[in-house]
């Protein structure tokens, strides 16, 4: 009888063995695929949150997307992808109406390479020690040499794509006439760049009330493409009134 219920309990443990064994290897893989679902969702979570923080950002943007389609007219306007010189006499025309000058002559020359500002070398020149004898003089303070500001350079902007175009306006008019039309082109629809002005008094002509000025305005237009492509579509300035 003893025998027996031994036999019994240890088939019984047996069973008990197997039954736990086998439950552990069914339920393991289903714990590891539970736990590799739990880690994949979470990345899922956090690329849909990447993605709605830009859908965000593009809602905001688009917000603005007139005002910006605004701004790009008036650049393209500023800085053209064509020489585009027709338009730009017009406005000449059209400040110098405004301003009550009078345009007598332009002169534009073919369209070159840009070429990027290069920065000023600094000047390492010093005084030359005094060969004197006598005693050495009290240190004097020397006056600080105003540092030049550097070219602002963009790496983008290339003689590949981008090109000026020298002008040169003569207009005749008083000061207060040239400086409106001087004001006028530098805020004017093309950009103007004016690096020169300069004046000669005209010989007074009999009958005026007072002999006027000419004025030369000399700068440059800029074309958004290399100079071969903005001179084919440069176009020759009109004659002048006078």
């Amino acid at each position: 009888m003893t025998r027996n219920r031994l036999q019994l309990v240890i088939a019984v443990a047996v069973g008990l063995l197997i039954v736990a064994g086998g439950a552990l290897l069914g339920v393991q893989p289903q714990l590891a695929q539970a736990a590799a679902n739990r880690s994949q969702q979470q990345d899922i979570e956090a690329t849909n949150r990447t993605y709605q923080a830009e859908l965000d950002r593009l809602a905001t943007q688009s917000k603005k997307l007139d005002a910006m389609k605004a701004d790009l007219t008036t650049l393209q306007a500023s800085v053209p992808s064509t020489a585009d010189t027709a338009a730009f006499y017009k406005e000449i025309d059209q400040v110098a109406l405004a301003s009550g000058v009078t345009v007598a002559g332009i002169t534009t020359s073919n369209a070159a390479a840009y070429t990027p500002p290069q920065a000023a070398a600094a000047s390492t020149a010093s005084s030359p020690p005094s060969a004197s004898a006598s005693a050495t003089p009290s240190p004097v303070a020397s006056p600080s040499v105003p540092t030049a500001p550097q070219p602002v350079t963009n790496s983008s902007i290339t003689p590949a794509n981008f090109s000026t175009i020298a002008v040169s306006i003569d207009v005749t008019g008083d000061f207060a006439q040239a400086l409106a039309f001087t004001k006028g082109m530098q805020h004017g629809t093309r950009l103007f760049l004016v690096n020169d002005i300069g004046s000669q008094k005209d010989d007074g002509v009999e009958g005026e009330s007072a002999p006027s000025t000419s004025w030369t305005l000399s700068g440059y237009v800029y074309v958004l493409a290399d100079a071969k492509a903005a001179q084919g579509t440069q176009t020759d300035a009109p004659a002048s009134d006078g």
